[in-house]
């Protein structure tokens, strides 16, 4: 399987330009041959949290799942995309959803870790389980961005089988240490792949790499292979996944050779 992460500036506050970006990236994915393409944490409305917490409403960010939709089934690509929610109860999460290639939506996913003091000055987090989907053959799960960063999550989603873990991320460049260190380990240790798509540099921050996000984008497999990585740049990172394989003699078994009974007797 051949799947497409979008390293692409969004405009804040600008969905019509970000679904449009969508579109026209989705396209070329689907010329390289990919089956699915995954983009950063919030690129419908841009990562922005602290400008987004006065302009979200209902009316702004409703229609973007139809969009999104929309987009899968015209260009004929799954899409995995990260935008804002607006829940029952008039709070807003930082969502993610999967939608096949005929448009149907496949799996959606609210953010559980929130970041720092800026994310919650618009959304709250959830306290929901993440759940499963099978899509073209992979039991496929999301985390978002800080999610990543714990490891009991994707533990979790791995006991269930989950084999294509999705990561919108909106990573700062003060945080490398995350696509280099951590997204390999969490691929490793739940023998899983993990796509991790952040949005790019912006044009001369190389000159101060703390200032904005870090790109780096990354899909790491089994024993953290590293299967794609992006520099700091925009670009439209293709990976090619192995097909599922048992665990060989002479790899790693973490999830069977782990005893979750003896841990729990240690408190």
């Amino acid at each position: 399987m051949r799947i497409a992460l979008l390293q692409a500036a969004a405009t804040p506050l600008d969905p019509e330009a970000n679904l449009a970006a969508l579109r026209e990236r989705a396209a070329a994915a689907v010329a390289e041959g990919a089956e699915l393409i995954l983009t950063p944490e919030l690129f419908i409305s841009g990562y922005a949290p602290l400008e987004l917490a006065s302009w979200l409403t209902p009316e702004r960010v409703s229609g973007i799942p139809a969009a999104v939709a929309e987009i899968a089934r015209a260009t004929g690509i799954a899409i995995a995309a990260s935008f804002p929610l607006t829940r029952p109860d008039g709070s807003y999460a930082i969502a993610a959803g999967l939608w096949d290639a005929t448009g149907a939506e496949v799996l959606r996913y609210e953010k559980v870790h929130l970041w720092g003091e800026i994310e919650p000055r618009a959304f709250t987090p959830s306290e929901d389980a993440p759940k499963v989907a099978e899509w073209n053959g992979r039991r496929v799960g999301f985390q978002i961005c800080y999610d990543i960063e714990f490891p009991e999550p994707a533990r979790g989603l791995a006991a269930q089988g989950v084999d294509l873990l999705l990561v919108p991320t909106a990573i700062d460049g003060q945080s490398q240490y995350v696509p280099e260190v951590l997204i390999r380990a969490r691929a490793a240790e739940n023998a899983m792949v993990v796509a991790y798509a952040d949005h790019p540099a912006a044009p001369g921050q190389s000159d101060d790499p703390a200032a904005g996000f870090a790109g780096l984008s990354t899909v790491a497999g089994r024993e953290g292979r590293v299967l794609a990585a992006a520099g700091r740049e925009a670009e439209l990172l293709i990976a090619d996944l192995p097909e599922l394989a048992p665990i060989a003699p002479g790899e790693a078994n973490y999830l069977g050779d782990r005893r979750p009974d003896l841990y729990t007797r240690w408190g």
